[in-house]
């Protein structure tokens, strides 16, 4: 409010000059030139720098709330005078002005506070990983947690304006990404393999016009397509890192853009609480080497405490009776049959149950 107050104030209307912060530098040497209008040249950055956490909460919408209450002052003040100031007007017109330049003002900081932090995120990630993203995620302040927006914060900001600017991001580095693979198609490397699937297929018409299309399994030709499909498939899960290998420096800076972006909306939705920290303790438990770093790991995050010790063995037990459920009703139990999702593994869940067990007998034992 006193922001959008006192930059009413540097247009000299007399309405404006009652609503007057004393002290304020901004509108402190306006009052000897009377009606000036407002001159966003005359606003220095440092002046609203201060104010730049308050003018950017919640996508700006308080500062949309403020200007309109103050755009129904100026309606009052003008009356029907309209936009003519000798007649006392133009108050209408001058709060447009100030909307027009905090708006553009708050949309200037979200692209610099969006830009410091994803730079921030991917140094991160690249020099410590995805425990170290982790850390710095955890310390963030969050859209619409008015608490945390009180001071701006040099840990970073997540909200719709980072993930806006990773979406930017990610469209301007497959522009990139394609101009250069033009290139090298252009400079007479090889082309992709082309799809031989199209001759798997007879293709024929009935009397009612209808088309058929149907495979000969006779065919040699088929028989060849189709067991090379196989062996595509069976080779699929070394695919993902034979590409990384071949990867591009502009295809893998691609590749870190959406990771980081899919992780940033994840954390979105997930948030910082208890529920969210145990979700995370238990996806690394899942991808640890052997029940040693699992039992480590969780006593590090975990430390000592009962409650939190108990609380993550609930999540423990409720993720195993929900996987036992969804194997019976889609996978009926075979032997050395695999699991259909990681976090479905019910061998590794009771792993990891087994070592919460332990730590808690053992908090137990040293505190008696």
């Amino acid at each position: 409010v006193e922001v959008v107050r006192n930059l009413l104030a540097t247009t000299g209307l007399p309405a404006f000059q009652d609503d007057y912060e004393e002290g304020d530098e901004i509108a402190s040497n306006t009052f000897s030139y009377g009606y000036t209008g407002f001159q966003p040249d005359r606003i220095r950055p440092d002046d609203l720098s201060s104010s730049s956490v308050a003018i950017r909460v919640n996508n700006g919408q308080v500062l949309k709330e403020v200007l309109s209450e103050f755009e129904l002052q100026a309606v009052g003040h003008d009356g029907f005078a309209a936009d003519d100031i000798a007649n006392g007007g133009g108050h209408y017109r001058e709060v447009e002005k100030v909307r027009s330049f905090l708006e553009g003002y708050r949309k200037a900081e979200e692209r610099r506070v969006a830009r410091e932090t994803a730079t921030m995120l991917l140094d991160r990630l690249v020099k410590d990983g995805i425990s170290g993203l982790d850390q710095l995620l955890a310390g963030m302040i969050r859209e619409g947690d008015e608490a945390s927006y009180t001071a701006a914060s040099d840990g970073g900001e997540l909200n719709s304006a980072l993930v806006r600017y990773l979406e930017e991001a990610i469209r301007e580095q497959e522009q990139r990404v394609e101009k250069s693979t033009r290139g090298m198609k252009d400079n007479g490397l090889p082309h992709e393999p082309s799809d031989d699937s199209d001759i798997l297929w007879n293709v024929t018409r009935s009397d009612d016009g209808t088309i058929i299309e149907s495979l000969d399994p006779n065919n040699p030709a088929v028989g060849r397509i189709i067991r090379d499909e196989l062996e595509k498939t069976k080779e699929s899960a070394g695919i993902v890192d034979g590409k990384l290998v071949t990867m591009t420096v502009q295809e893998k800076m691609l590749l870190l853009l959406k990771l980081l972006r899919d992780r940033v909306k994840v954390e979105a939705v997930v948030g910082n609480d208890q529920h969210a920290r145990n979700l995370r303790i238990l996806a690394y438990s899942i991808k640890a080497a052997n029940d040693e770093q699992r039992q480590q790991l969780i006593q590090e995050e975990l430390g000592g405490s009962m409650d939190a010790l108990d609380t993550f063995s609930d999540l423990v037990t409720a993720t195993i009776d929900f996987a036992q459920a969804r194997s019976n009703e889609f996978m009926p139990a075979q032997p050395g049959q695999q699991t259909i999702s990681p976090m479905l593994d019910i061998a590794k869940l009771q792993k990891i149950q087994f070592a919460v067990g332990r730590i808690k007998r053992a908090a137990g034992f040293a505190t008696k």
